[in-house]
């Protein structure tokens, strides 16, 4: 059964651990797209058979968190269950009006240094195992996106917190921000308390907890995220056989989100991704049978 399974993470729960119960409830093959911290709850979107073929598209599609940002504080984790490197209170914020100017900053495309206890591979290991064991981690800054970051609840000066609603794009890393705010602040920072909202038109509000009966929704939700063409009769044939089609032949088009490189193409029995193939050719990648009703 090729579907999508929104699940609300609890907190001190492992990613992982809500793959396992979903497949051991459906006996059948489910990967996740895009992991939550232990320490985070919210959306997590698992998809399941051979739709685990589409994880990388997935993680693609822009994401938006709660965050509540402590500061005065920081920690080797960065967020809330990590060991205090330094504490020097946050008294010397008075309003936190240098924070809300600070954000301004976060706006647009900008280089980030992940986190050492990160699932981010070094040489093939996660860091965080590299971390754990002693090791001291040189990791490498990215570019990573910002969409907006809105204040739910301005700083407060009584107790040195920050409420965020922060759009961003593929691995952004939000302890990393409240780590960044610390360092701009004089002062340290760390995420209190962090929640995925969304991921593309998949909301927290869909989702269901690992032990409740979940929904099972079908591929097109997934394609409505996409810029992507449609395709029927000789050409969904030619396409599903592994054949390039022709982009001006589509049956017509939607707009998107766009994949560098990439178009999502859907037929009446299938979804799938295509790469570009010279001048107005579109090549097939990914290939999934649609098994829900759209």
């Amino acid at each position: 059964m090729n579907s999508i399974v929104l699940i609300n993470k609890p907190i001190d729960f492992r990613s992982s651990a809500c793959v396992g119960i979903v497949r051991k409830k459906l006996g059948v093959k489910v990967g996740h797209a895009g992991t939550l911290d232990s320490t985070a709850s919210g959306l997590l979107i698992l998809l399941t058979g051979n739709a685990t073929r589409f994880c990388e598209y997935v993680m693609s599609l822009p994401k938006v968190y709660r965050a509540v940002i402590q500061f005065g504080k920081e920690t080797n984790t960065y967020d809330y269950s990590g060991e205090t490197v330094s504490e020097k209170g946050f008294s010397s914020l008075n309003d936190g009006k240098i924070i809300t100017e600070a954000l301004f900053s976060f706006s647009g495309y900008r280089m980030q240094r992940p986190p050492a206890v990160s699932a981010v591979k070094i040489d093939g290991q996660p860091a965080y195992k590299l971390a754990r064991s002693g090791q001291d981690i040189d990791m490498k800054p990215r570019p990573v996106f910002f969409r907006k970051i809105i204040v739910l609840t301005p700083y407060n000066p009584s107790d040195g917190t920050i409420e965020l609603e922060v759009h961003c794009g593929r691995g952004t890393y939000i302890r990393t921000l409240a780590h960044d705010l610390g360092i701009i602040s004089g002062c340290g920072a760390y995420v209190k308390s962090l929640v995925r909202l969304s991921t593309g038109n998949f909301t927290l509000d869909d989702a269901s907890s690992p032990d409740e009966k979940f929904k099972m929704l079908p591929l097109r939700r997934l394609a409505e995220n996409f810029t992507r063409i449609y395709v029927s009769g000789r050409d969904e044939k030619s396409f599903t056989n592994g054949m390039s089609i022709l982009l001006r032949q589509a049956l017509r088009t939607s707009r998107g989100v766009s994949l560098k490189g990439s178009i999502c193409v859907e037929g009446d029995s299938f979804l799938g991704f295509g790469s570009y193939a010279g001048y107005d050719y579109v090549k097939p990648d990914v290939i999934v049978p649609k098994d829900l009703p759209c």
